[in-house]
């Protein structure tokens, strides 16, 4: 009896000494009947539906220890159905960095056509360490499909589109959009709770005010942001207000003639101030990648051609 009492106590203590043991590695939402989002300890938020036999998956996590949990998770709660398919919603670490994990579980992974190559290339390679999920599995060749404007899948009863709106928060925005259940995986062109990052290198802020404006009207009841809370269609409208603000500012700067240097400077004072946003040096540079983008896109437009006298 002493002996049993005494193991008891050293597995409530081993418990107790180790609380996050016991946490889900992702936090699981049902936003449907077969339609879930999940947050990953590491990476951006992820989603997956049942379609057909299998599971669709949104997102893949920021490595592969992530995209394995995240894997974990689907098993759970679809009752072990399998992974199809994995949809990224653009090429960025914290939501591609899984990839290879889904890949090794043989999914094929789908992604605008403008990342298609550096996605192919990621889950394609040499896999050299025992903890690569890809380790030991030289014969297995994933398949990677580009997405140039719009594809559908269908089984019958359900439906699920995907469709590119055109460069905006990066260059291969994919957003995935569930009519049955209304729920919309947006990636990062929308964020809840938090500003919108415009900092990504092809980022195209105009392209972005425009995809935020078709995606305002679709009737979604649920959308599941790159980062943030799950929401609902007023995080598209307040995103697209951020957007069409820092862009309208950004338009008046260069319209202005203001030099880079002195730049920091003009956003930050009190004529471009932007109601509802907090003067933060993450709105500075947004502001600032923001001119840097129009720049780099009027000097990319072709010269007209004159007109013949």
């Amino acid at each position: 009896m002493r002996a049993r009492v005494y193991a008891f106590v050293l597995a409530a203590a081993a418990a107790l000494s180790s609380p996050l043991s016991a946490q889900p590695k992702v936090l699981v939402q049902k936003l449907a009947d077969g339609v879930w989002a999940g947050s990953p300890e590491k990476g951006a938020n992820v989603g997956w539906f049942v379609i057909g036999d299998g599971v669709v998956a949104v997102d893949s996590g920021g490595d592969a220890a992530a995209g394995a949990d995240i894997l974990k998770a689907i098993a759970e709660s679809t009752g072990n159905k399998p992974v199809r398919a994995l949809i990224l919603t653009h090429n960025h670490a914290d939501h591609a960095g899984g990839a290879r994990a889904f890949a090794a579980a043989g999914a094929r992974v789908l992604c605008q056509e403008a990342d298609a190559g550096q996605i192919l290339a990621f889950v394609t390679q040499a896999a050299t360490r025992p903890d690569d999920p890809m380790y030991g599995k030289a014969a297995l060749r994933p398949i990677v499909e580009s997405v140039a404007e719009r594809v559908i899948l269908l089984d019958g009863i359900e439906s699920a589109q995907i469709f590119f709106l055109g460069s905006a928060h990066t260059k291969g925005d994919l957003i995935v959009y569930l009519p049955t259940d209304k729920v919309m995986y947006v990636g990062d062109l929308a964020a809840n709770g938090r500003m919108p990052f415009l900092q990504s290198p092809d980022v195209d802020p105009v392209g972005w005010e425009r995809a935020l404006t078709a995606l305002s009207q679709v009737a979604a009841e649920k959308v599941v942001p790159g980062h943030g809370e799950v929401g609902t269609r007023t995080m598209l409208t307040e995103s697209l207000a951020y957007v069409h603000a820092v862009n309208k500012v950004a338009k008046k700067l260069i319209d202005s003639g203001v030099a880079d240097d002195a730049l920091d400077a003009q956003i930050r004072s009190k004529d471009n101030e932007i109601a509802g946003v907090t003067m933060s040096d993450a709105h500075v540079a947004n502001v600032k990648a923001a001119v840097k983008a129009m720049k780099e896109k009027a000097a990319k437009a072709p010269t007209p051609t004159p007109a013949p006298k």
